[in-house]
């Protein structure tokens, strides 16, 4: 089908009120969704996994501070991995979590809990960064500080429990600690405006192509 600027003007102006009206509509049903969809923020933090460092058996090397500095290393209380299996358990946090976060405790709001957080290993594994996704900025930003303090809590207790046991190989125990503070997203990243607009637009355009195509269709 050969297409020409003179066939696309005519076009346009042929159709320019079904067009217009069309585009119409979808930015009026582009609106009303962005209006009454519930606006989702986000919530940023890091923790740095409790560590230890440790020594091997002794050494005969003539150097010995030398020696000692080679063989002592830091290695994590938990690897990031078996935690993050652990927080990704519906069942393993607590009621007021759950309410406060969820509005409701049940099983359905356990694992929406879940599909909401994200989490990642960064640096050298030793760091877990947490984004979680929840309607209204305030609280999204009180889901964060609670989820926050309750990881500190676990993490702490696992440094408890280790630094209980005084193994001679232990040099010493760093807690795990938060990076920075919470960050929020200047504004909802959802539903994104800008998407939507852009949607609305092209089914306007596409719409007003099929209207034109059955209008045509049934003339003739």
């Amino acid at each position: 089908m050969y297409i020409s600027y003179a066939i696309v003007s005519t076009w346009f102006r042929q159709n320019f009120k079904l067009l217009l009206a069309l585009e119409c509509m979808s930015l009026l049903a582009a609106g009303t969704f962005l209006y009454f969809t519930p606006h989702i923020y986000e919530a940023n933090f890091a923790v740095r996994l409790p560590k230890m460092e440790i020594s091997s058996t002794s050494d005969t090397s003539k150097d010995e501070s030398k020696a000692q500095s080679l063989k002592n290393q830091w290695v994590l209380l938990i690897s990031g991995l078996d935690f993050l299996r652990g927080i990704q358990n519906p069942m393993g946090h607590p009621n007021a979590l759950i309410q406060t976060c969820m509005g409701d405790v049940s099983n359905a709001s356990r694992k929406q809990l879940i599909q909401t957080l994200q989490m990642s290993l960064m640096g050298s594994g030793d760091i877990i960064h947490f984004s979680l996704r929840l309607e209204g900025r305030q609280r999204v930003l009180h889901c964060a500080i609670l989820f926050r303090d309750l990881i500190i809590q676990d993490l702490d207790g696992i440094y408890d429990s280790r630094s209980r046991k005084n193994a001679p190989q232990i040099k010493q125990l760093e807690k795990a600690v938060v990076i920075g503070d919470i960050t929020l997203s200047d504004s909802y990243i959802y539903p994104n405006p800008q998407k939507t607009i852009l949607a609305a637009l092209i089914a306007g355009f596409l719409l007003a192509i099929f209207g034109v195509s059955l209008r045509n269709k049934y003339r003739a």
